[in-house]
């Protein structure tokens, strides 16, 4: 079944949860401490907005934040890797 609605017409609450993704996942970054936890605060909502209301298209906040927040996450189990190897 094709996407036929843009993303930008989706109704009440479920319109910003690409743009809270994409916040969260940005937010990631810059605060060293709590960045892996917004990460995957940011990819829980991506993929709840990509996977939930399947007659609108994939937002492309979703899908922004969904990938910087999954480039956070791999960044910080590298340095857990890394520290734990003795680096």
């Amino acid at each position: 079944m094709m996407r036929q609605l843009p993303a930008k017409d989706r109704p009440g609450k479920d319109a910003w949860l690409g743009p809270v993704s994409l916040c969260l996942a940005l937010l990631s970054w810059p605060i060293p401490a709590g960045g892996p936890v917004l990460a995957v605060g940011a990819v829980a909502c991506g993929v709840w907005s990509m996977s939930t209301k399947t007659e609108y298209r994939l937002d492309w906040t979703a899908v922004a934040g969904t990938c910087v927040a999954v480039l956070q996450l791999l960044l910080s189990l590298m340095l857990l890797a890394m520290s734990a190897g003795g680096h």
